[in-house]
């Protein structure tokens, strides 16, 4: 039977081949990557073009980082807005 350490140990393998599995699929289908979100895991440069005023453009880019539609991707900015 597998001790506790052995079963965590298992368990972190399992995670970082699901990991690497994402970003294959990521890298496969032209997304964003997910590596390159800022501390609160947002997309930087979504993050850096709210900052500097572009919301529209913090918009664009959150749908190519996430593929979701105009109106969650609004919301979503906006959410976000509220919290810089």
């Amino acid at each position: 039977m597998p001790t506790d350490q052995e079963n965590i140990a298992e368990l972190q393998r399992q995670v970082r081949r699901q990991g690497e599995l994402i970003d294959a699929l990521y890298r496969h289908f032209g997304l964003g990557l997910l590596d390159t979100t800022d501390p609160t895991g947002t997309p930087a440069d979504v993050t850096e073009a709210l900052r500097a005023g572009d919301t529209i453009g913090a918009i664009k880019l959150w749908r190519q980082h996430t593929g979701v539609g105009l109106k969650e991707a609004k919301d979503a900015v906006e959410a976000l807005a509220r919290t810089l």
